[in-house]
């Protein structure tokens, strides 16, 4: 029974795991953001898209049930499965009475094709890593906002209040120039009574808006650099690690072979030597034998030299 279990579990995440599932699953985000807009205009065709849309949302609960048995404790570990977890349990709250607020909620469930499209995970994941870098910029670009805010009422507050009559005027029509949006209006008004006002208008556009503020798209690009190639550099240290392990295995079987051919040089060395002393041991003996030979052949059987004539 277990392995039956088991053999079910594996078949439902292959089945959540798949490419076929992933479309699927974008396709009907899709069509219900387009019921979604579509039930806008009202008219005869709501009650079906109302019923369209129950439809969609029991797809997301057979969803999430599918994912919740396929991975189990593993769902909770990315941040993007509590996303769609939630999205789906207020799809389910009833939007009636008091909860009625809770049916605009219903476009967070356009929000799910983030959730479906990696590329997306991705570029979200990056601006928020972008957050503590982008903070420090953020902070830098405030602080001159806020001086040039309180430098340009002292200068121009009495002659053009309209734009620069308090702090809160101010700080407003300073942002206006930082986005380069009205800005000639801003900047004929404070001619009229300074004629080089231009210079400081000059001087803050291009600070805030031409350097801060690329700062501020620089930091979000390196992050999604970072983001993007992650993955790259993992692979690359995947391949250098099974590299690595293949050079340290052949090493290891090449000491191992240099160890067998020593012990085997070892025991020939010791085999030679065993017999060229056999051999030395061997060779005193025969000497001895001949030389006593030698000695009776020569002296004959009365041990007189025998002469020549004879």
């Amino acid at each position: 029974m277990r392995e039956k279990l088991a053999l079910w579990r594996d078949q439902v995440t292959r089945f959540v795991e798949s490419r076929g599932f992933s479309n699927t699953m974008l396709s009907v985000i899709l069509v219900n953001a387009v019921i979604l807009g579509w039930a806008t205009y009202g008219g005869s065709a709501l009650p079906y898209l109302e019923v369209a849309e129950s439809l969609i949302v029991g797809l997301f609960v057979i969803e999430m049930f599918l994912k919740l048995y396929a991975w189990r404790g593993g769902f909770w570990r990315d941040g993007w499965n509590w996303f769609d977890f939630i999205v789906v349990v207020i799809s389910l709250i009833p939007a009636t009475g008091p909860f009625a607020v809770l049916r605009i909620l219903r476009v967070l469930r356009v929000l799910r094709a983030i959730t479906a499209v990696p590329q997306m995970r991705q570029i979200i994941g990056a601006l928020f890593k972008a957050v503590p870098g982008m903070g420090t910029v953020i902070g830098l670009l405030l602080i001159v906002v806020y001086a040039s805010a309180v430098l340009s009422q002292q200068m121009f507050g009495e002659s053009v209040p309209e734009f620069f009559g308090d702090l809160g005027t101010t700080l407003y029509t300073m942002f206006q120039l930082m986005t380069t949006e009205d800005w000639p209006e801003v900047s004929e008004a404070v001619a009229e009574h300074h004629p080089y006002g231009w210079i400081f208008f000059v001087l803050y556009m291009v600070l805030t808006a031409f350097i801060i503020l690329n700062l501020v798209i620089g930091v979000i690009v390196t992050s999604m650099e970072q983001e993007f190639g992650k993955g790259r550099w993992e692979e690359d240290q995947r391949l250098e690690l099974v590299q690595h392990n293949a050079v340290i295995e052949r090493l290891t079987e090449l000491s191992e072979q240099v160890a067998r051919l020593q012990n085997q040089l070892g025991q020939e060395d010791s085999g030679g030597r065993q017999s060229v002393e056999e051999a030395a041991a061997k060779v005193p003996v025969a000497g001895s034998e001949a030389h006593g030979g030698s000695e009776t052949d020569e002296g004959g059987s009365d041990g007189r030299r025998p002469h020549r004539g004879e």
